[in-house]
């Protein structure tokens, strides 16, 4: 068991052993997804470092960090390609799965470009339309207990019976009073 590890060790590091350096993130470049960013032991500045695997790509998950925060980038073979391991404070952050996508940053959530809007907020939808099926219900009451037709009125008797219920208006609904903003979808 002892050689198979030794084994992989050696074949994870062919040419030469993984190192790993802690910095500061100087600039941010996220149409290549890169970063730019100052060794924290005062040696030259690494540009360019790769926060994908596949710097072309553009699925799976990519972690944009914070000008300014620390991040590990590591090395692999000969030290020619950088990538960044980890972040220590994230500006957003992007998962794309197929044709499906998800940015999570300072403003919130926003799933595939957030075309329809905001999640509804059930609980406000709820009451909302618990007003608006109260005030149908009370108007079917009126017809079908507190109104008896009578012939040659006018109408009158239809009126008192409904002056409580035509005298409420219900206020026009908005889309901010069910919509959450922050999840977009």
């Amino acid at each position: 068991m002892q050689n198979l590890r030794n084994v992989i060790r050696q074949l994870a590091q062919p040419d030469a052993e993984t190192v790993a350096l802690v910095c500061t993130v100087d600039a941010v470049d996220k149409s290549a997804r890169t970063v730019d960013c100052s060794p924290i032991n005062e040696s030259a500045p690494l540009l360019g470092v790769n926060l994908q695997a596949n710097q072309e790509g553009e699925c799976g998950v990519c972690l944009f960090p914070e000008i300014g925060s620390y991040v590990v980038v590591g090395f692999v073979a000969d030290g020619a390609a950088g990538v960044v391991l980890l972040t220590e404070k994230i500006e957003s952050a992007e998962i794309v799965i197929g044709d499906t996508s998800v940015v999570i940053d300072g403003n919130g959530i926003c799933f595939n470009g957030g075309l329809f809007g905001g999640l509804v907020k059930v609980a406000d939808l709820t009451e909302r339309l618990n007003i608006i099926e109260n005030d149908i219900n009370e108007l079917k009451t009126i017809f079908s207990t507190g109104w008896n037709p009578m012939a040659q009125d006018g109408g009158a008797a239809l009126k008192t019976a409904a002056a409580s219920w035509y005298s409420y208006r219900l206020t026009p609904t908005q889309r901010n009073d069910y919509e959450n903003e922050k999840v977009k979808h």
